[in-house]
């Protein structure tokens, strides 16, 4: 038997309050960065299939908690508004870019020794399987 064939590890990692309210996590992690890539809250949450309204009151909850701004929207103009992150803003995409980036090479790692783990119990118990006598 094969145990490892077909699996992935999966994973994700997300920042709490002390109470254990949601702060921050992947899905804000990527609509950051994607702000960042787009200049566009309106493209970001296009590209991430999320609703406009929502998403920008998750924002500013997140500015709220955190006590400082992590993006700043730039209306109208010559070539019309646009969003940009803030330098903690940056920070913060920064830090889950890093968390992410030395994690998974560990986590991995340690997925792999699991799995050959895994497969040699189920080695050991195809061979005790093949000694015992068949049952009708």
């Amino acid at each position: 038997m094969n145990t490892s064939k077909g699996l992935r590890l999966k994973y994700k990692f997300w920042l709490e309050t002390e109470v254990g309210e949601n702060l921050m996590g992947e899905g804000k992690w990527l609509l950051l960065k994607s702000i960042r890539d787009t200049g566009s809250i309106q493209s970001a949450v296009k590209d991430r299939g999320y609703a406009y309204r929502q998403t920008w009151d998750n924002l500013k909850k997140l500015e709220e908690r955190l006590g400082f701004p992590v993006i700043h929207k730039i209306r109208g103009g010559e070539q019309g508004g646009h969003t940009r992150l803030t330098e903690k803003g940056e920070l913060i995409v920064s830090f889950f870019d890093s968390l992410y980036a030395q994690a998974e090479p560990e986590l991995e790692r340690v997925f792999q020794q699991m799995m050959a783990q895994l497969q040699r119990i189920s080695d050991n118990e195809d061979a005790s399987n093949d000694d015992a006598p068949e049952q009708l």
